[in-house]
């Protein structure tokens, strides 16, 4: 039998033992995922000292395929459990480190005075029993969080099959839902996340959570998804979302996912503010709701206060390519094409296989008048990787870039391109309208706006600050979509 450690760690109001393992807040267990346990030692452990991104995949995660998105859900359900005091500091482009200050304890012998805040008796009188607890709390954590990394096959209970284990399977079916829809390689990732989540609330229907869980689901299916079939994705996501508020109305993801639907879907820019800043204000250090947040007020053109929002969110987490990718269309509405190009040309050095930062840089360097570089990044993109999530976007730059230098037969070869794409994607139809307004082609411009507000497609929403409608931007047909859309 291998030897365990004879010492627990003490910080602020808690106690961490490395072997269990198993965290205590005063005399009460801490309900807390294993995975969160195995970080939390690794960086208490540290000490002060700044344990990796590789670090943490290394021993946490070893043998097991892992996002960033793991990362990110799993440091911020300690935030919580730590009631977002800034007990782990987030390094940029580093990782993460310990701040709180750490006392080790023997467990076989009394701790000194100093370090406890409890009468000598009755902490010498609850050790033996403590340690009978903590095995028999911690088995029960276990079950009741359980393993997030779990084969799939069992079958879905039914109602009569509720018992004690329900609740466990249930945050197992949820946890499984949420690692796999921020896995952005996954194939059918929307699908596949749906499909855990319902899980989750057929075996628990009270697990408010798990529905919001759902409401994120449809409603990321849903930008991927044509119309009608989008209309009817939302529609369920918006109910999930209504249910997860219903079972717990101070569930910050849930005013999360209600927010973002109600600027996504409904346009609704007053209500998806409050929603977000509802939810910032009940879990203050999710970075996903101050970006969601930035990139509401820069819609209706706060700009300043979007990036200040913005400043949070990555602050809050300065390595999630989502987070960095949100702040370029704040730079673009403002007109800050220059500090967007040294920030985009940054984020593509430093993520040289992200489609999103090449897309970036290629956007500023069009608004910078670069377009040889353009072009050469853009062929170089559909070269490498012809069935890109978006070849529209980059038919987009290309056309006008090839038109911008007298390159007419290589601009009609790519807008042919859009064209034909457009013809079954409001997206593209949306990139298309862009090339058409900077080519004079105002009629075509605008029937293209119209079909995408009809449609809803949620790329209007940055209609009112896209540069590159500016040709008819004065047209009283323009005017009229931003008056149907509450942006003027």
């Amino acid at each position: 039998m291998s030897e365990k450690a004879q010492y627990f760690y003490e910080f602020e109001e808690f106690r961490l033992s490395p072997d269990d393992p198993s965290l205590w807040r005063g005399d009460e267990l801490v309900s807390i995922s294993p995975k969160a346990l195995e970080i939390l030692v690794l960086l208490v452990k540290k000490k002060g000292e700044i344990v990796s991104r590789e670090e943490l995949i290394e021993t946490v995660w070893k043998d097991t395929f892992v996002e960033e998105g793991n990362i990110n859900y799993t440091i911020s359900l300690l935030r919580k459990i730590f009631e977002n005091k800034d007990l782990i500091k987030t390094v940029p482009r580093h990782g993460y480190r310990f701040t709180a200050e750490v006392r080790e304890v023997m467990k076989n012998g009394r701790p000194p005075a100093q370090t406890s805040n409890r009468p000598e008796a009755a902490v010498a009188g609850k050790r033996s029993f403590r340690w009978v607890f903590a095995f028999a709390a911690a088995v029960l954590v276990f079950s009741l969080v359980g393993f997030t990394y779990l084969s799939r096959g069992e079958s879905a209970a039914k109602p009569s099959d509720y018992g004690p284990a329900t609740t466990s399977e249930a945050m197992q079916s949820y946890l499984r839902g949420k690692m796999i829809l921020d896995k952005r390689s996954v194939e059918n990732r929307e699908e596949k996340a749906i499909d855990e989540f319902q899980r989750a609330v057929s075996l628990d229907p009270t697990l408010a959570i798990a529905y919001a869980g759902l409401a994120e689901g449809f409603a990321t299916a849903a930008v991927k998804n044509q119309y009608p079939k989008s209309q009817d994705t939302i529609a369920k996501a918006k109910v999930a979302a209504d249910k997860a508020l219903a079972l717990e109305p101070n569930l910050a993801e849930g005013y999360l996912i209600r927010g973002w639907l109600k600027r996504n879907a409904d346009w609704d820019w007053a209500g998806a503010e409050n929603d977000l800043r509802r939810s910032i204000e009940l879990s203050p250090k999710n970075a996903t709701a101050h970006q969601r947040l930035a990139q509401t007020l820069s819609v209706v053109g706060r700009h300043d206060e979007a990036l200040a929002e913005s400043k949070i969110a990555y602050d809050l987490d300065p390595i999630s390519e989502i987070i960095i990718a949100a702040r370029f269309p704040i730079l673009e509405a403002r007109g800050e094409y220059n500090i967007a190009l040294k920030e985009s040309e940054e984020f593509l050095r430093e993520n040289k296989a992200s489609n999103p930062a090449a897309r970036a840089y290629a956007t500023f360097l069009y608004h910078n008048e670069n377009f040889q570089e353009v072009i050469v990044i853009g062929e170089n993109v559909l070269a490498k990787n012809a069935s890109a999530k978006t070849p529209f976007a980059w038919a987009s730059l290309l056309a006008a870039s090839y038109s911008k230098i007298g390159e007419t037969g290589k601009a009609n070869e790519f807008l042919a391109q859009l064209e034909s794409i457009s013809q079954n994607d409001t997206k593209a139809k949306y990139s298309l309208a862009m090339n058409y307004a900077e080519l004079g082609r105002n009629d075509e411009a605008l029937r293209a706006l119209r079909e995408c507000l009809e449609k809803r497609e949620e790329r209007m929403s940055w209609i009112k600050n896209e540069p590159r409608f500016s040709n008819i931007r004065t047209d009283g047909r323009f005017r009229k979509i931003l008056f149907e859309m509450n942006l003027s």
